[in-house]
């Protein structure tokens, strides 16, 4: 618990993985012996703040997760068409105060994200970790065009988890009308609800093409070095 305030973790398993591509949800595929999306259901499992496990899995996967041995408990939900529609089935299957999202192709979940995103929720209603960009990044026109740049200070590159108050996210949701959000808190930014950056580190990476893999696995490796 967080300041007498229960907390779930919810683990997003319900992709398409288009890009990455391969017959199999790229979220179970084995990374150096483990599930990927294992290592964000055990890092859940071991942080003390969080109460619960929600595991979000898409239909007609259910069979392919295997959680393990997990001292918390935890239930499995069958997600929607979309990303909005499997974090709602995720959300209303909790009851906890706070809600920790987190993309099963996340691997490299540090226990900081959490304790640091939960702790911004003692001041505002949603936070998110992320990096600032080392690149130069352009907005473009969709005949590829630039648009404008922007400033590289003020731009950040977003990951999970993102946290929130879970009264908060799903009021967000109830009167959500923008597109198709590709993370959590475009939802919050739309009802004008004030969302906190926490700065992460640049290892937090997503396996979203089939050179991710080779760059996590090499991740794996240094870690068990150190």
């Amino acid at each position: 618990m967080h300041l007498r305030k229960t907390v779930a973790g919810i683990v997003l398993a319900g992709g398409t993985g288009s890009r990455f591509g391969g017959a199999m949800n790229k979220v179970y595929l084995q990374l150096r012996g483990l599930p990927v999306i294992n290592y964000s259901i055990n890092a859940m499992d071991q942080h003390m703040e969080i109460d619960e496990i929600v595991i979000v899995v898409k239909d007609g996967e259910q069979s392919l997760l295997d959680p393990g041995q997990l001292h918390k408990p935890f239930r499995i939900v069958t997600g929607g068409a979309s990303r909005r529609q499997s974090v709602w089935n995720g959300i209303n299957a909790t009851g906890a105060d706070y809600v920790v999202i987190q993309d099963g192709a996340r691997p490299f979940l540090k226990a900081y994200y959490i304790s640091d995103c939960l702790k911004a929720l003692e001041e505002y209603p949603a936070a998110a970790v992320g990096v600032r960009s080392r690149d130069t990044v352009k907005l473009a026109y969709e005949n590829q065009l630039v648009m404008r740049t922007t400033n590289r200070m003020n731009t950040w590159l977003v990951h999970t988890p993102q946290c929130f108050h879970r009264d908060e996210l799903i009021k967000a949701h109830l009167s959500y009308q923008g597109p198709d959000p590709t993370d959590d808190c475009m939802i919050m930014e739309y009802a004008k609800k004030n969302v906190k950056l926490i700065s992460g580190d640049y290892t937090n990476i997503k396996i979203t093409m089939r050179s991710d893999m080779k760059y996590a696995e090499h991740i794996v490796d240094e870690k068990e070095h150190i």
